[in-house]
């Protein structure tokens, strides 16, 4: 239970701060704890941007001072204006007893949202602290039963995007620097934009490198569930039933695996933490976009745009998820209103969606052209089609059976029937959502200049996609829900909706301990490679990187290819590193040593001086090898020729320091 600490320790660091924001400035939202870690999202970029104006380095202990102080700040100024807004309008008796009046008679705002009944009877207050405790407790199912077969928290996930994240974590660290363009300035060569945030929460846990990085997507799995509960809580209308929609949404969160696959097998860190916030920024786009749900003052509308702004700090991709529903939500609005005889606004609302889908398709098939990186799978569509329908992920060993999803589906379907024939707007967006995220999906199968267009801000990969299809299918699925109440009323398909919600329960249980979903992806990429994939690092390449890293001077720079484990150098034992991450050479610098190091022993060749300048300027003072079956020239050849140059530096050059079977490390003279 080595993990219990650690996780906490990052689910507070993710949701606390968010939590304080939103109670400083008094906002009103369902289930909080939901929405605070897209608020804490927005705080750290605020404070990453202050800190290097100010000379602060990025630390635990500066920025909770910086946290206190924003929340501080926000209080006394809500205060302020608060005292100075009284003060202005004060009402006369006569205006309070006509708001009185008009307050009694108004109907329910949100009434109708998911299909409620004005007419539903006064009820007590939202029962937030029971679902949010049911999301709690969904989020930790499905950490217990992920590090079931994780091996312990220190382990390293053999995955290749968590080299990057685990040197960037060492990177700002070490640099102090966490924003946005310049936080990877030690990787990339150049200020350069890059979504960091979940980098530079991790760099603040007081955890070794390893550990906090596995603490911390794993706090981002345990966040979900709550996230998911405050969606159906901010869509849903007031009522008996609210809190146990949002309860069973938050628990059916845990059933779908295409989130879990990114961040226990895949690395994809940062995009898991854009999937925390996907499901309150689709909350917010209804609101902002559906007026059904009631007028919204400036406040809560510019609250709302913050929700949307921290969501695309978090991972722009998800911000195109958003627009999806928004474009749809703008899209059946307009429809219903040319049926309701309201023709000239609704006809203005259907072209502008129509007009930005044809935006969205030309701008990513144009400025984001260079983003499809993900490679068409060997299936066929149909068994695509039914791997996104049950939400399987492109992992071979993972299983694509029906029943974990079966009841979902099968209440979102009278969910969706019940939306089209009462012709609610958000219904029937999530309806036709849930189409489109499927589409989406099977286009990154096909090769064609449309489909590339449209799967592009996603990287081509259903994965990134499938998070999109959860949301609404949920959402869909408390309609169902919430159907199947109206229908048993005073009759004997009462227990209709008791006995879907246990039927829910059960799947989830079931779901989160059986042994080929959330405990296999758990080992996938920490202690059983041989299912998936090949390790990047053995626990014995460890050990070696660990032990001679210890023992290196303070000035070291160690060069190497770095598919054979040399990242760890730097994000596990604290030194230099030339290649800090196994992405291409991204210097000229680099891309010098990496292709023509061996050429220094040839004063002749082309660009001689220049490769001796770009020696001299990076400095490798040791090189690393690995000749063991795992090693980038064999696990990887074509992407490891990329340093052909490193692995061919003459034996002369090298003096022999520490070697344990097939790891080696070498002091390196390449003067020229």
């Amino acid at each position: 239970m080595s993990w219990i600490l650690p996780v906490l320790g990052a689910w507070a660091l993710l949701g606390v701060p968010g939590l304080l924001l939103l109670r400083a400035v008094g906002a009103r939202v369902r289930l909080a704890w939901g929405f605070s870690p897209v608020v804490t999202i927005l705080l750290m970029t605020l404070l990453s941007g202050l800190f290097p104006l100010a000379g602060i380095d990025w630390q635990l202990g500066s920025v909770l001072i910086g946290i206190a102080l924003v929340c501080g700040l926000a209080f006394l100024l809500r205060r302020r204006l608060s005292r100075s807004g009284r003060r202005r309008s004060a009402p006369t008796p006569e205006a309070a007893r006509s708001a009185h009046d008009a307050e009694g008679s108004a109907p329910d705002a949100a009434a109708g949202a998911l299909g409620a009944e004005n007419r539903t009877p006064p009820t007590p207050p939202w029962p937030g602290a029971v679902v949010t405790a049911v999301g709690v407790l969904g989020g930790v199912l499905v950490v217990t039963a992920a590090t079931r077969g994780m091996g312990g928290i220190s382990t390293l996930n053999g995955s290749y995007d968590s080299f990057f994240h685990l040197s960037a974590i060492a990177t700002i660290r070490d640099g102090g620097d966490a924003f946005l363009t310049t936080a990877l300035v030690d990787i990339y060569g150049t200020p350069t934009y890059y979504p960091v945030t979940f980098d530079a929460l991790a760099a603040l846990l007081p955890l070794e490198t390893i550990v906090a990085a596995n603490a911390l997507m794993l706090a981002l799995l345990a966040a979900l569930p709550c996230a998911v509960g405050a969606m159906v809580a901010t869509i849903a209308p007031r009522g008996r039933a609210a809190g146990v929609l949002a309860a069973l949404a938050a628990l059916a969160s845990t059933l779908f695996l295409s989130t879990p696959a990114m961040g226990l097998v895949m690395g994809l860190w940062p995009i898991v933490l854009g999937v925390l916030c996907l499901p309150v920024a689709i909350a917010s786009a209804v609101r902002l976009v559906d007026r059904r749900h009631g007028p919204l003052t400036l406040p809560a509308a510019a609250g709302h745009g913050a929700i949307l702004l921290g969501t695309a700090l978090a991972h722009p991709s998800m911000l195109f998820s958003v627009a999806v529903v928004a474009g749809l939500l703008v899209l059946v609005s307009g429809v219903h209103r040319i049926r309701d005889g309201q023709r000239r606004r609704g006809v203005i609302q259907v072209v502008l969606a129509l007009a930005a889908a044809l935006a969205f398709v030309v701008v990513s098939g144009t400025l984001l052209g260079g983003m499809d990186l993900t490679r068409p799978s060997a299936q066929g569509l149909g068994e695509v089609l039914g791997e996104i329908l049950v939400d399987s992920p492109r992992i071979p060993v993972i299983g694509a059976p029906l029943w974990p999803l079966a009841v979902i589906w099968l209440l979102a379907v009278v969910g969706a029937v019940a939306a089209l024939r009462r012709r609610e707007v958000v219904g029937v967006s999530a309806a036709l959502g849930v189409l489109a995220a499927i589409v989406l999906g099977l286009s990154t199968q096909i090769d064609s200049p449309l489909t590339t267009a449209l799967v592009n801000p996603w990287y081509g990969a259903r994965e990134r996609i499938a998070p999109l299809m959860m949301c609404l299918l949920v959402l869909l699925m408390a309609r169902g829900v919430l159907a199947l109440v109206a229908t048993g009323r005073g009759g004997p398909r009462s227990m209709l909706a008791p006995a879907a919600a246990v039927l829910v329960l059960i799947t989830v249980v079931v779901g989160a301990f059986a042994p080929g979903r959330l405990p296999l992806l758990g080992s996938l990429a920490y202690t059983a490679y041989g299912l998936q994939l090949s390790p990047y690092v053995t626990a014995e390449e460890r050990a070696f990187i660990e032990r001679t890293a210890a023992e290196l001077p303070e000035d070291a720079v160690v060069l190497a290819d770095p598919l054979d484990g040399a990242p760890l150098y730097w994000s596990v034992g604290g030194v230099e590193t030339v290649y800090p991450t196994m992405s291409r050479p991204l210097t000229e610098d680099t891309a010098l040593i990496a292709g023509y190091a061996q050429r220094v022993d040839h004063p002749a060749a082309n660009a001689y001086e220049r490769i001796c300048a770009a020696v001299d300027r990076v400095g490798p003072t040791h090189l690393y090898r690995d000749s063991s079956e795992f090693s980038g020239s064999r696990m990887n050849p074509e992407v490891s020729d990329r340093w052909s140059g490193v692995h061919d530096i003459p034996p002369d050059r090298l003096t022999l320091l520490a070697q344990d079977g097939p790891y080696a490390l070498y002091e390196l003279d390449l003067a020229c």
